[in-house]
């Protein structure tokens, strides 16, 4: 009778124990009511349960797959979570285990987007013509999925351009092979003229958008005069309206010019010389030859041919002022700035 007795306390003990483990592992928190029905086991109430509370949250096709494909176990912390768990690499660690560098769970496609952001912090960013390369032509087994480091040195892709170029021949002239001197990965063309050329100690602006051999003419690439007048004193010589040489104008272009036109110039009579934009001269002329008489020359001018006074008047006016003299320079000498009370 003992022992009778023993053994059902035994197989209670083993029963009530038994019933106390969850199959789905000691820290399975849920009650079996969240998910099961009184019915039976089989019967889930899948809808009781939120897997975006997990680490885990179901977005994309992670959402449509079968539960048992990720959950062969009734263990479900034991489910993978990294991507190479789950997937094969068929990039064959060329690119890192990382899946989310480049994919996401909407797709295995790869936005362009998302192949210009890892360039960039791969050190290689694709802009210019670069933005629009095929991968492969770069990553030649890309074919094979496989992307590994490649040489990011210009020279290492674009030495067949480098040795055919002529204009200028970039080997005879002693160019470096540092593409980056010269060219830039922002613009999308090699040419002078293009925003691929990197002419930063000369900007090639406006009317300085030019071939190469358009200045440098001898083929010799350094030494050049970056002085204006050094390419366009035939244009500075030539000029008759007014006329610059005999004029005394100064050979800085800038002064008067921009790059971007001849036309248009800026020169400031009025800071550097007698005041026509303002004051009481402003709107009394309409032609320089108002004032400067010789074509030849506008370092000769007059005062005498707009004033409506005569010699004899002024010479009345000016009675006893010293170094007075009725003609156009004492006239400036003694109003530069135009004004009476000068």
């Amino acid at each position: 009778m003992h022992r009778l007795a023993l053994l059902m306390t035994v197989l209670l003990l083993s029963i009530s124990i038994h019933a106390t483990q969850s199959p789905h592992g000691k820290d399975f928190k849920l009650k079996c009511s969240d998910c099961h029905t009184t019915e039976r086991w089989n019967d889930v109430k899948p809808e009781n349960f939120n897997h975006d509370k997990t680490s885990f949250p179901l977005v994309g096709q992670h959402a449509l797959v079968s539960c048992k494909q990720c959950h062969p176990s009734l263990v479900f912390s034991e489910a993978p979570t990294a991507c190479s768990e789950c997937h094969t690499d068929i990039h064959q660690q060329t690119v890192g285990t990382d899946c989310e560098r480049c994919h996401t769970p909407e797709s295995w496609l790869v936005k362009r987007s998302k192949v210009k952001d890892i360039h960039h912090q791969s050190g290689f960013p694709l802009v210019g013509a670069h933005a629009a390369a095929d991968c492969q032509r770069c990553h030649v087994s890309g074919s094979r999925q496989r992307y590994e480091v490649i040489n990011t040195e210009c020279y290492s892709c674009h030495r067949d351009k480098y040795e055919a170029t002529t204009t200028p021949n970039h080997r005879t002239a002693g160019f470096g092979t540092d593409c980056t001197r010269c060219h830039n990965m922002v613009g999308r063309t090699w040419s002078g003229s293009g925003q691929g050329f990197e002419h930063g100690f000369f900007p090639l602006k406006g009317g300085h958008q030019l071939e190469c051999n358009q200045c440098h003419a001898s083929g010799a690439y350094s030494g050049l005069s970056k002085e204006c007048v050094s390419c366009h004193l035939a244009n500075y010589n030539a000029t008759s309206n007014p006329n610059h040489t005999s004029s005394g104008f100064s050979k800085d272009c800038q002064t008067c010019h921009t790059i971007n036109s001849w036309k248009g110039a800026n020169f400031d009579h009025d800071g550097k010389y007698f005041p026509i934009y303002s004051g009481t001269h402003k709107g009394q002329w309409n032609a320089c030859t108002v004032c400067h008489t010789n074509p030849t020359s506008n370092s000769v001018f007059t005062c005498l041919n707009c004033h409506e006074h005569n010699k004899a008047s002024m010479d009345s006016k000016h009675r006893g002022r010293g170094g007075y003299a009725y003609n156009s320079t004492n006239c400036l000498s003694c109003h530069p700035r135009g004004k009476a009370e000068d």
